[in-house]
């Protein structure tokens, strides 16, 4: 006797009165039925045929009437989360669902088939942030080239002008600027997160991370908890000049609570503040830019200090770092030799 699969929502078979035997199922809220005189079994080889034409038509359909936002939900889903073998971090899948979240926010969820080069363009034109606006054509670009058989065959974005953020080159602070942003502080405690920042070069959201415990003075270290590369997590020599700031900010404190009480939203706010009280054109990361440059100027092997920054390599202190203008030319020479190395 024929075993066969009954999909859910079948009809068993039966006979009806012509003497053909016939089966129905639901899909979709449709009822498909088929009937044969000879046998069960080409009765169910007809109706999973119809099943699957069925299947097929709505899919098409659907694909037909896919928008905008649904299909960016299905292309992060189906070809842009990481499989075995990729190499996709989770700061990046993280900063592709914050793109896609900014795209639901400033355009509208028109159907693919009447999406259009020239909105994708104004809508673009009309952002404000130079970053965002790169991030966001990015996504659109990678996930409409696989939309191609449900936009005419063409990748829209083929046809946009392409976004490119200029990014600000950055630079070291002279030992004026950094006197002029001291004195500008409105607390000691804002003087002691320059400091920080320029003799650790920790990143702008590291800051925040550093707690007391990771503070020894026995091994003379500072542990920094970062999170941008492999080595991001790492430790390095307390330098001479913030050793007495780091030991008053520790003192009678307990292991858990954060070096500075300030959250990422504060210390931007800040440094808002100070860059409209002094009219420094500078950026925090620029604090970074000069650390990178007093550790060159004191002799330390650049591959000893691009571990202290969470460098795999010293490909990025090349490029960054390594400056060849006049200004910071003047810059090197003025803290050659003002620099207290540690032994």
């Amino acid at each position: 006797m024929a075993r066969f699969n009954i999909p859910k929502g079948c009809s068993l078979f039966q006979r009806r009165s012509d003497g053909r035997w016939e089966s129905t199922i639901m899909v979709g809220g449709k009822q498909i039925s088929v009937a044969c005189r000879k046998d069960k079994q080409i009765v169910y080889t007809l109706l999973m045929r119809a099943v699957n034409e069925n299947k097929k038509k709505t899919k098409a359909k659907r694909d037909k009437d896919i928008t905008l936002f649904a299909w960016l939900d299905h292309w992060h889903k189906v070809f842009r989360l990481p499989k075995e073998g990729t190499d996709l971090s989770k700061n990046t899948i993280i900063m592709d669902q914050s793109m896609i979240r900014k795209i639901k926010r400033v355009f509208k969820d028109v159907k693919l088939k009447d999406l259009t080069a020239d909105y994708i363009q104004q809508t673009l034109y009309s952002m404000t942030q130079g970053r965002t606006c790169e991030g966001v054509y990015t996504i659109l670009k990678l996930a409409l080239a696989k939309a191609k058989d449900r936009t005419g065959g063409i990748s829209i974005m083929d046809m946009v002008e392409k976004v490119k953020h200029k990014r600000i080159t950055g630079r070291a602070l002279s030992k004026e600027e950094i006197q002029q942003l001291l004195e500008a502080a409105r607390s000691e405690t804002e003087r002691d997160i320059i400091k920080v920042y320029i003799y650790t070069g920790c990143r702008v959201d590291e800051l925040t991370r550093i707690f007391v415990k990771h503070i020894n003075f026995e091994k003379n270290e500072i542990h920094i908890d970062g999170t941008n590369t492999k080595l991001s997590k790492r430790t390095m020599p307390i330098m001479p000049q913030i050793k007495p700031v780091l030991e008053r900010l520790t003192a009678d404190r307990d292991g858990e609570e954060n070096l500075f009480n300030y959250t990422f939203p504060m210390i931007t706010y800040f440094y808002r503040l100070i860059k409209k009280a002094t009219g420094i054109s500078f950026t925090l990361k620029d604090f970074r830019h000069t650390a990178a440059t007093i550790f060159k100027d004191a002799g330390i092997p650049s591959s000893v200090y691009f571990r202290w920054f969470g460098w795999c390599d010293d490909t990025m202190a090349k490029r960054v770092y390594t400056h060849v203008t006049d200004f910071e030319q003047q810059v090197s020479q003025e803290w050659a030799g003002k620099f207290e190395s540690p032994r």
